[in-house]
């Protein structure tokens, strides 16, 4: 009788500890799924946060132009009202205007490169 009380005692815990490495197991697919999951969120949370800086810093230097190109009308404006004989805008002034304003859009152009550059690592990395 002893022996067969000691064979169902270690069958029940037997079967026990089998039963919580089942669960154990499942609790840690569990995790790592989720680890998975909220890694790839974290990845598209930056990626929208990275265009949206983009797009902030496109719409930042849209309105400055537009803000200059309001007071170049103004300015324009200003001169067509005064008489002919007044003061115009001699060749020098023109060049470094128009040099200016090259330095400027070629700038832009260099750092939208930049951030071009620095963002496709991690997009690929996304796409997968």
């Amino acid at each position: 009788m002893n022996m067969f009380l000691i064979g169902v005692l270690v069958g029940v815990a037997t079967f026990a500890l089998l039963y919580i490495v089942m669960i154990i197991s499942k609790i840690h697919v569990g995790m790592l799924y989720l680890h998975q999951s909220l890694d790839t969120v974290t990845k598209a949370v930056n990626m929208s946060l990275l265009k949206l800086s983009k797009i902030e810093k496109v719409t930042d230097n849209t309105m400055t132009a537009a803000e200059h190109f309001v007071d170049a009308l103004r300015e324009s404006a200003e001169q067509m009202m005064r008489p002919p004989n007044m003061r115009k805008m001699d060749n020098n002034q023109f060049d470094e205007l128009r040099k200016a304003f090259d330095d400027g859009i070629r700038q832009f152009e260099e750092e939208e490169e930049e951030e071009d550059e620095g963002e496709e690592g991690p997009q690929e990395d996304w796409k997968k």
